[in-house]
């Protein structure tokens, strides 16, 4: 008796898990993944990617509801790696919020003129970090 209702309860976590919504964060930075990955873990389930090749084979693992990406990253930065999404019809409509530890207004713009999701500045307070990633996700569901 005891074991059955021990595996009822894990099938119960499991599609709990399940349900959540699904976050990529990409940055080449290990500390700023392991320090945002905390802030989000307890609401979404979470993966990461530490260059934009990584990110679409993560992608290529499960499909995200949303992807914080990084900016500037060597090799394949932010920019490319939103572009690459938006020309694929299978991954154009996961919304992007970039990370950026530039706060230069020229850079800010030329974030914006790629039209992601939102943007944030490097490493954001956990409230605004679930508050953008709230607000994207509803954004997309409409």
């Amino acid at each position: 008796m005891e074991k059955m209702d021990m595996n009822k309860l894990k099938e119960q976590v499991l599609e709990g898990l399940e349900e959540r919504e699904h976050i990529l964060i990409v940055d080449d930075n290990a500390m700023v993944l392991r320090n945002i990955k905390q802030m989000i873990q307890e609401k979404y389930s979470v993966a990461v990617a530490t260059s934009g090749s990584q990110c679409f084979t993560q992608i290529g693992k499960k499909k995200p509801d949303l992807i914080l990406l990084d900016y500037q990253m060597p090799i394949m930065d932010g920019k490319m790696v939103l572009e690459m999404l938006q020309q694929d019809e299978e991954t154009k409509q996961i919304p992007v919020v970039f990370l950026t530890s530039e706060s230069d207004r020229d850079v800010v713009s030329e974030i914006l003129r790629l039209k992601p999701a939102g943007y944030l500045l490097k490493t954001p307070a956990k409230d605004r970090l679930m508050e953008t990633i709230q607000h994207a996700l509803e954004q997309e569901s409409k």
